[in-house]
């Protein structure tokens, strides 16, 4: 009997033990939960912010990469600017000692071709003379012909010749149409010199259209280093801008042609 009333009290106490544990932890739980929801509804926002802050520094980073591409591609357009920018300076520079040595030797061809023309007239004077005096045989009277014959030719060539040399000393016509016209009638003039030359001022004439139509497209005063860039690449692909080295080369071959018959005219005289 008494140990059935112990067991029973026994019961009775843990089941009061666990309603108590039941009592105290609900609580906990629910302010466990509680606190976590409210932990959660507090930092939610943080969180929405700091990855809508991440979102904001990727696309600052993948437009300031852009940036660094564009920039490095302007540095590298840059720099073939100012070497193409140099090369023309160089090439400027060079067309100008070029023009300086032209002039130089056309007033000393001038001056020897006067030389020569005097030497020559005096030549055929007296070759005339001797041919209307001597008594020679008919072949050394060809041969006396032919020799005159020569210097008569040779002293209307340095007639031509000389105009040419006045043409060569003009600087480039700063117009399309003044270009037609000088070009025109320099080649009247070359040919007569020495027709081989025709085709040469050809060339340069066949360019003047270009090199005027890619001087009209020239960036403003306001454009940018690239549209100059531009400007000089196509001026490099249609030739335009080799115009002037087109008429460098004529002007060599005019004068090599003009030498060449002033060294014939020394071996007539001499």
């Amino acid at each position: 009997m008494s140990s059935a009333k112990s067991s029973r009290k026994t019961k009775k106490r843990s089941k009061s033990n666990e309603l108590l544990k039941n009592k105290i932890l609900a609580p906990i739980i629910i302010a466990f939960l509680f606190g976590g929801i409210l932990g959660y509804v507090a930092t939610q926002p943080q969180v929405n912010t700091l990855q809508t802050n991440e979102d904001v520094l990727e696309s600052q980073i993948l437009f300031l990469e852009e940036r660094i591409n564009e920039l490095k591609i302007k540095e590298s357009e840059l720099s073939q600017s100012q070497t193409t920018v140099n090369n023309l300076q160089s090439q400027i520079t060079s067309n100008e000692l070029e023009n300086e040595v032209l002039s130089k030797k056309v007033s000393s061809l001038n001056a020897e071709i006067t030389i020569l023309e005097t030497t020559l007239q005096d030549n055929k004077v007296q070759l005339s003379t001797a041919i209307q005096e001597a008594e020679i045989s008919e072949d050394e009277l060809s041969k006396m012909n032919t020799r005159l014959d020569s210097i008569t030719k040779t002293i209307e060539k340095f007639e031509n010749d000389k105009l040419l040399l006045v043409e060569l000393r003009k600087e480039i016509p700063a117009s399309r149409f003044e270009a037609h016209s000088h070009w025109e009638r320099v080649k009247d003039i070359a040919v007569v010199s020495d027709p081989t030359l025709g085709p040469k001022i050809d060339k340069v004439i066949s360019m003047i259209d270009a090199y005027y139509d890619w001087l009209d497209q020239q960036p403003g005063a306001n454009s940018t280093d690239t549209d100059f860039f531009n400007w000089i690449v196509e001026g490099n692909i249609s030739g335009a801008i080799n115009y002037t080295s087109e008429i460098g080369k004529f002007q060599n071959d005019a004068l090599l042609a003009v030498i060449i018959r002033m060294d014939a005219a020394v071996s007539l005289v001499s």
